[in-house]
C-alpha cells in the first residue's frame, strides 16, 4: 500500500523558497544537566529570527539563547537597553517557529523588570506563554553589597521566579544591561580580590535561590573556573575561559554578519558580511549585464501550442 501510494503520489517538486523542517523533541533541563554530569561541555548560540534559529537548531545546539544583543546585532540600535519588551518578543516567536532539538531561553530586556518584583514576575510569565518552546528566562544580575550582604533586586526577583517553577538562568559578571553602572564594558573580578568574591557570592546565592544555570561573562578564567568547580550546575561562559560548563557565543559575532571589530574573546568561524557584499555585487553585475536570469536555467517554459493560440489571440484582438 506504501508503495502504491508514493508511485502515485510522488513528492512534490518545490516551486517557492521556503519549506517546513520535521519537528524533533527539545532538550529538557534534565538533558543539560546529563550533559552537565558527564562532563560533556554544553554548547549555546544566540538566534535572533526564524533564519539564525533554523541555522543553530541544524548545527543541533544544545541551547539557544533569544538575547537582547539583538537590538545591536540584529536591529540596529546601540545598545541592549533600546529594545522594547513587545518588540523584542516579536523575535522570540520568530525563533520559537524553527523546528529543532534545543533548549531556549529567553532574556529579560531591560526596562521589562526593574519598577517592581510584580512587574518582573509578570513578563517573565508573557515571556514564557509566547510559545511552549520557551525554556526558561535569563536574568542579569549584579553583585551589589552593602554590610557584607548581597542585596541586588535581580536576585530577589530571580528567587521569586523560582518559587513559582519559572526556570530561571542567572547572568553575573559583565551584565551589558548595566553598562553606564559598570562604566563601559569591561572585564569584571579582575580589578581586586574583593570583586572576584562578589562575583563568587552571587553566583553561589543564584544556585541557592534555584537558577538551573548561570552565564559567567567576561570574568578571568581563573576565576570562571574556580567558580564553576564550586558549583552544583552548569556554568555558560562567554569570555570566561575554557573551564566553564559550556560556551555562548552571539551568532552574529562568530559567524562575521556585520562589518567592524568584535570582542576579544569570540572566534570569528565565517565572514558573512564580506562574502554577503561580495555575493551581491556578483548578483548587481549579473543582472546589469543581461547574464540573469538565464532563461534555461532560471526560466519558465510554455507549451508550444498554448504561445501560438497566444500570438494568434493577441494579434486578432
Amino acid at each position: 500500500m506504501r508503495g502504491m501510494f508514493q508511485r502515485l503520489c510522488p513528492p512534490l517538486k518545490r516551486f517557492y523558497s521556503s519549506h517546513p523542517y520535521p519537528s524533533s523533541r527539545q532538550l529538557s533541563i534534565a538533558d543539560l544537566y546529563s550533559r552537565y554530569k558527564s562532563n560533556q561541555p554544553i554548547t549555546m548560540l544566540t538566534a535572533y529570527d526564524y533564519i539564525t534559529a533554523t541555522w543553530a537548531q541544524e548545527a543541533q545546539c544544545d541551547m539557544i539563547l533569544v538575547g537582547d544583543s539583538l537590538a545591536m546585532c540584529s536591529l540596529g540600535y546601540s545598545s541592549t537597553t533600546d529594545i522594547g519588551l513587545d518588540e523584542f518578543k516579536y523575535h522570540v516567536k520568530s525563533v520559537c517557529r524553527a523546528q529543532g532539538s534545543a533548549f531556549i531561553v529567553v532574556d529579560m530586556p531591560f526596562g521589562s523588570f526593574e519598577s517592581s518584583l510584580e512587574k518582573g514576575i509578570e513578563t517573565a510569565i508573557s515571556l514564557m506563554k509566547l510559545s511552549s518552546k520557551v525554556g526558561a528566562v535569563k536574568l542579569e544580575v549584579g553583585s551589589s553589597q552593602s554590610q557584607g550582604k548581597l542585596t541586588d533586586y535581580s536576585l530577589r526577583l530571580a528567587e521569586e521566579l523560582c518559587t513559582r517553577g519559572i526556570p530561571v538562568m542567572g547572568h553575573v559578571g559583565l551584565t551589558p544591561q548595566r553598562v553606564h553602572a559598570l562604566s563601559g564594558y569591561k572585564v569584571q573580578g579582575n580589578k581586586s580580590s574583593a570583586d572576584s568574591l562578589a562575583i563568587f557570592e552571587t553566583a553561589q546565592e543564584l544556585q541557592r535561590i534555584g537558577c538551573f544555570s548561570i552565564v559567567l561573562e567576561c570574568v578571568p578564567h581563573k576565576i570562571s573556573q574556580y567558580i564553576t568547580s564550586h558549583l552544583k550546575v552548569p556554568t555558560i561562559g562567554i569570555g570566561a575561559g575554557n573551564g566553564t560548563s559550556g560556551q555562548v557565543l552571539v551568532q552574529s559575532d562568530m559567524l562575521g554578519m556585520l562589518s567592524g571589530q568584535v570582542p576579544k574573546f569570540v572566534h570569528k568561524y565565517g565572514n558573512f558580511h564580506k562574502s554577503s557584499v561580495e555575493h551581491i555585487r556578483d548578483y548587481i553585475k549579473d543582472v546589469t549585464e543581461r547574464r540573469f536570469p538565464d532563461n534555461s536555467i532560471e526560466g519558465f517554459k510554455v507549451k508550444d501550442e498554448v504561445w501560438v493560440d497566444f500570438i494568434e489571440r493577441v494579434e486578432e484582438a
